[in-house]
Order: structure tokens, then C-alpha cells, then sequence
């Protein structure tokens, strides 16, 4: 995934790194465990096909594990944004891609919904809860949701520095009373923990 010219990946911004460290936790233990694997078979090579399944199933569920981990939040930012720990000098900009194209989020946050024919749906939170964009993807649905927690602050905080409405609150209101997309299965919402470079940032204004 190439970002737009001009923007950076979230992956690539000093939060992006931070978040993927558990990843590298992972392919240590993965490691670690192959290695003892190995050595059980020297030790005890009688047992080398209970040891060797038994090992092919870790093996599994820790690289699905890792995979679903090191996915990309499909989320590129400018120089300016929040996530760049850097004090803006100039607009915040933020692109997502949820199929072949980024595009630009606008101002309101996002929700997942799955659609009558089973595909994943990102709506926006605005009076009508127009739909954004299809989102094409296999992740399972609390990666998405983690996926999704990230991208809506990074529209809150792109919000705040370009001065622009948060309409997080009057979306949830106007959802509460809404009665023609109630075939839409919508999912819960998740937030993440991101504050930790977030908030050096703004305890140093």
C-alpha cells in the first residue's frame, strides 16, 4: 500500500511504529517455540510426530495471529497531523482507503455496518448516514473495529487543528432515532488507547 503524494502511512507515523511493536513480540516467541520444538525432537524422537503436529498448530495461530496484527490501517496523515508528534504549520490532512482509491473522510467519524449481501459498509455519521465506502477486505471483524477506532481519531484530531465541527455526539443522537437503515447490522464501536504521543502533544501547548 503506497500512500498519496504528500502524505504518510499511519504504519510509517511515530504512532504507527509504536502500536506494531507487539508485533515483533510475536515473531520472538514464534522463534522461541520452534526452536524448543526442535529441541524436543532431538531429546525425544520418539514423539517427533506428536511434537511436529503439535508444533504445526502453534505455528498456526500464531502467524494468523501476527497477520491480523501487522495488517496496514488502510490511513495515510500530512506532516501536520496529531500523529505526527509535530506542531502543525499549516492545514491537517488525512486520506483512507477502503477499496481500489483513498479518499478524503471529511469531517465526521465512521462506522462499520455490514450490508444485506454480507459486505462490510463504512458509513458516515451525518444527518443521512451516507455510505463512504464499500470496505474490501478479509480482517476479521475486531481487527476492523480496532482499525476503525484509530481512523475516527485521527479524524477528531485532524478536526481539531483545522478547526472544523466534531459531530461525534449529534451522529450518535441522530443514529438513536433512526428508523430507515435498520436492516444494517451495525457493530459496536471500539476505542484504542493512542494517547501517548497524543497527549505529549498537547501538554506541551
Amino acid at each position: 500500500m503506497d500512500a498519496p503524494k504528500g502524505l504518510i502511512l499511519f504504519s510509517n507515523t511515530p504512532l504507527g511504529k509504536e502500536l506494531n511493536d507487539p508485533t515483533k513480540n510475536m515473531k520472538i516467541s514464534l522463534g522461541a517455540i520452534n526452536l524448543t520444538f526442535a529441541i524436543l525432537v532431538i531429546y525425544w524422537p520418539a514423539n517427533w510426530l506428536l511434537i511436529t503436529v503439535l508444533l504445526v498448530i502453534i505455528d498456526v495461530l500464531l502467524i494468523r495471529s501476527l497477520i491480523s496484527a501487522s495488517a496496514q490501517i488502510p490511513l495515510a496523515v500530512n506532516l501536520n497531523h496529531p500523529f505526527m508528534e509535530s506542531e502543525p504549520v499549516s492545514k491537517s490532512e488525512i486520506m483512507v482507503k477502503f477499496s481500489e482509491n483513498w479518499i478524503e473522510p471529511g469531517n465526521h467519524r465512521l462506522k462499520l455496518a455490514k450490508d444485506s449481501l454480507s459486505c462490510w459498509v463504512i458509513h458516515r455519521q451525518d444527518d443521512d448516514l451516507s455510505v463512504l465506502s464499500v470496505w474490501d477486505t478479509n480482517l476479521k471483524e475486531s481487527v476492523l473495529n480496532k482499525h476503525l477506532a484509530i481512523i475516527n481519531q485521527a479524524i477528531s484530531l485532524n478536526n481539531a487543528v483545522n478547526g472544523s465541527n466534531d459531530e461525534f455526539e449529534d451522529a450518535r443522537e441522530r443514529e438513536s432515532q433512526e428508523s430507515t437503515l435498520l436492516e444494517r447490522e451495525w457493530l459496536p464501536e471500539e476505542e484504542i488507547d493512542v494517547q501517548g504521543p497524543i497527549s505529549r502533544i498537547f501538554t506541551n501547548e
